[in-house]
């Protein structure tokens, strides 16, 4: 049994670095650069080779960053690839860093997962000579070269700004979720201390939940469900800080008609939240610009390349997105998606 199991992680790895082999063959010199009129590829040389790794790709949100860093590589002649794409099944996390690495990439651009072994495997990419920037998490204690996003001390205090924004005489509990998958302890840690100093009012009570998430299934619905019917003590306020909780509280809340009882402040936007806001359902939603941290990440990146020296923390702006300005985001940002869709 032992030898077949060593055998099995043989031929698994084998696969991976096969996969990334026909990658450096059949794409190192020349890359997909669109299609054409007869509905076939178009092939062109790019001088570097960028590769952006998250485990999070099938949110909208993702899909805007990597929008966001493919037009930017363009400017530089760099192809952005999120490395795993295509293949059978996704690769894990420390395998597509494996791939990047095996590629020789010019570089790396990552939205970290928790752990040390995460850690480890920047500093790996470090020591073969592929800088990496990460990206919305930081990994600080890495070698990685710059990190792009918001601190999350900043981004408590944003929250803290709404929160006492859309509070009243009633508003004694307000609840936050954290994703477990996207928020380690630093991270909350830094996000209840920006939001407790901004908040700083002895009537309301701060209630901190984690959100487990198991292969991409989460517990976000059993814990507002517990919520909504009064399992647990019920808040004013809840502060959702992913996309998906954003959506589940969404939904189940407005289901359970308590939507006058309970606010939420979500994150991100996508259409469903933002039609949970124009309806009411949803107070309102903190984000940052998802294409412009793509875009910000390569610029940091090329800049590495080209000085060997980048900032050390590149900030993207929060934006908050309620119902007044919720028309106005949709006009300037989802249908210019919904017409690259049907193009």
């Amino acid at each position: 049994m032992e030898v077949n199991k060593v055998n099995k992680g043989r031929w698994m790895a084998a696969g991976i670095l096969i996969a990334a082999f026909a990658a450096v063959v059949f794409g190192s010199s020349f890359l997909p650069s669109g299609s054409s009129a007869a509905g076939e590829e178009d092939y062109k040389s790019y001088e570097y080779h960028i590769a952006i790794i998250s485990d999070e790709t099938d949110t909208s949100f993702w899909k805007d960053v990597y929008k966001g860093a493919v037009k930017a590589g363009e400017r530089y002649g760099a192809y952005v690839e999120q490395t795993g794409d295509g293949l059978v099944s996704r690769p894990s996390m420390e395998d597509a860093i494996n791939i990047a690495i095996y590629e020789n990439v010019d570089g790396i651009l990552l939205r970290p997962a928790e752990g040390e072994k995460i850690q480890r495997m920047i500093d790996k990419a470090c020591a073969h000579g592929i800088p990496v920037i990460t990206m919305q998490k930081d990994v600080a204690d890495s070698k990685r070269q710059g990190f792009v996003g918001i601190n999350d001390y900043f981004l408590g205090q944003e929250y803290g700004k709404q929160v006492l924004k859309i509070a009243d005489e009633d508003t004694r509990l307000v609840m936050v979720l954290f994703p477990g998958a996207s928020f380690n302890e630093t991270s909350r840690n830094w996000f209840r201390q920006g939001l407790s100093n901004t908040v700083q009012q002895e009537q309301i009570r701060l209630d901190f939940q984690i959100i487990r998430d198991d292969n991409g299934l989460d517990n976000a619905e059993d814990v507002i469900h517990d919520m909504a019917v009064g399992n647990i003590e019920q808040p004013d306020m809840i502060i959702c800080l992913d996309e998906v909780i954003t959506q589940s509280a969404y939904q189940l809340i407005r289901d359970r008609g308590l939507t006058e009882q309970i606010k939420i402040i979500g994150s991100y936007v996508s259409d469903d939240i933002l039609n949970g806001i124009e309806q009411g359902y949803i107070d309102s939603t903190i984000t940052i610009d998802p294409e412009a941290m793509g875009r910000m990440s390569v610029d940091a990146l090329m800049t590495y390349k080209k000085y060997h020296m980048v900032s050390y923390y590149t900030e993207v702006d929060t934006m908050l997105v309620d119902r007044t300005s919720a028309a106005e985001y949709r006009r300037e940002n989802m249908d210019g998606e919904e017409a690259d869709m049907e193009k």
